[in-house]
């Protein structure tokens, strides 16, 4: 189910036929080499969750491309909206999503820069309880699957993320070989070494918003990348249809964390 391209009348009845959960889609506007679309990753996470409604029912929130993306200002055409701000609109939006009937939302990554902020959000919703739960997935299995991804390093704009975008929107590929930039310059390794982070991490590695090497991509192993995304999102959704486990126990901390000194039942 589509959200914008649905009737009232179509909403209201597509609510039970999705079990009441929706899957909102998360990506960045960043670059991603000099052969890949700046809207990337948005464009593929969501056309990835709607191949995954074929599979099983969900809706599918508009596209979203407000995500942490400060490290990608060094390039243009990036969109980076201030920490404090990204959170309260992600925390509005989900808040709009219960209100129009959807008690789980999924939230479906496809940034990777988005990861600590999604794990800093589902903490601050310890804070206050909702009436939704809440599910974050990061879906990086199709860049580890053996058999048909080459690349000795691939990652930002490489080979998988070239061949999704060869099958989803070959029109905005421009080569199926990712530049000869993209291996890391490691330029704060002696601090890596010692497990130490820095705000210039990522912009010390790949300055030039790609991390990967120059095994050429090819829509064959996009298919299956894609493939493999959209029935990872789907299997997902039929667990949180039909297991409320993290729900259960999100209600039952906010129902302790309002009266720590009970004992637990069966404690003596």
């Amino acid at each position: 189910m589509i959200w914008e391209e649905l009737t009232g009348p179509e909403f209201a009845a597509a609510v039970e036929t999705c079990g009441r959960v929706c899957v909102l889609p998360i990506g960045v506007i960043e670059k991603h080499g000099d052969h890949l679309p700046l809207g990337q990753d948005t464009i593929n996470i969501r056309a990835v969750a709607l191949e995954a409604a074929k599979l099983e029912p969900m809706m599918v929130f508009p596209f979203y491309y407000f995500g942490q993306n400060t490290h990608a200002k060094c390039e243009p055409g990036a969109i980076a909206i201030r920490f404090d701000l990204l959170l309260q609109l992600l925390e509005s939006v989900c808040d709009e999503i219960c209100r129009n009937g959807f008690d789980k939302i999924v939230i479906f990554n496809g940034h990777g820069g988005n990861i600590n902020m999604l794990n800093y959000f589902c903490e601050k919703l310890l804070d206050a309880e909702k009436p939704y739960s809440v599910y974050t997935l990061f879906d990086t299995s199709a860049h580890h699957k053996a058999g048909y991804l080459e690349a000795g390093y691939d990652g930002h704009g490489g080979e998988c993320e070239t061949s999704l975008m060869s099958v989803i929107r070959p029109d905005l590929v421009k080569s199926m070989v990712a530049a000869e930039y993209g291996k890391s310059l490691e330029r704060e390794a002696a601090f890596r070494k010692l497990n130490a982070h820095t705000p210039s991490w990522w912009y010390a590695k790949h300055p030039r918003m790609l991390a990967a090497d120059t095994t050429p991509a090819t829509r064959e192993k996009g298919k299956l990348a894609f493939r493999d995304e959209a029935e990872g999102l789907a299997e997902l959704v039929r667990l949180v249809k039909r297991d409320d486990t993290p729900g259960r126990l999100y209600r039952e901390f906010h129902a302790r964390s309002r009266r720590p000194l009970e004992p637990y039942p069966g404690d003596n």
